[in-house]
C-alpha cells in the first residue's frame, strides 16, 4: 500500500476576510513550490457559489507536519480568514495528527490502481 496522504478541504472564505486570505496563498504557495518536494501536489479548486475544495498531496504523515511548520505564518492567515466545512484525510495518520488536527475523517487504503 502506499504511504501517501491526501487531504480534502471544503470551506469558504469569510465575509471582509478575502485580503487575509489572499495573504495565505501568496505566502504558502510559493514556499511550497519551491522549497518543499515532499509535497506532491496542493491545488485549490472553487465551485460558482464560493465554496472552495483544496486538494494537497503529501509522501507521507511526516511531510505534513513538514509543510505545516515550514508555512506557519501562511497557515495562521488561512484558520483565520476560511470557515471550514469538511477536511478528509485518504490515507493513513497517527491519533496524534488527529487530535492536533481536530479528528478530521478519515479514509484509509483499501484498493487502487496506479500508474
Amino acid at each position: 500500500m502506499s504511504t501517501t496522504v491526501q487531504a480534502l478541504f471544503t470551506y469558504r472564505v469569510k465575509p471582509g476576510c478575502e485580503e487575509q486570505f489572499q495573504s495565505y496563498i501568496d505566502k504558502v504557495f510559493p514556499v511550497t513550490e519551491a522549497n518543499e518536494p515532499y509535497v506532491v501536489g496542493y491545488e485549490i479548486f472553487q465551485n460558482a457559489d464560493g465554496i472552495y475544495l483544496q486538494h494537497e498531496t503529501y509522501e507521507n504523515e511526516d511531510a505534513i507536519w513538514k509543510h505545516m511548520n515550514v508555512t506557519a505564518s501562511g497557515q495562521a492567515d488561512f484558520a483565520a480568514s476560511t470557515e471550514l466545512l469538511s477536511v478528509q484525510m485518504l490515507g493513513s495518520v497517527s491519533d496524534k495528527f488527529r487530535e492536533t488536527y481536530g479528528h478530521p475523517e478519515v479514509f484509509g487504503d483499501f484498493k487502487r490502481v496506479t500508474r
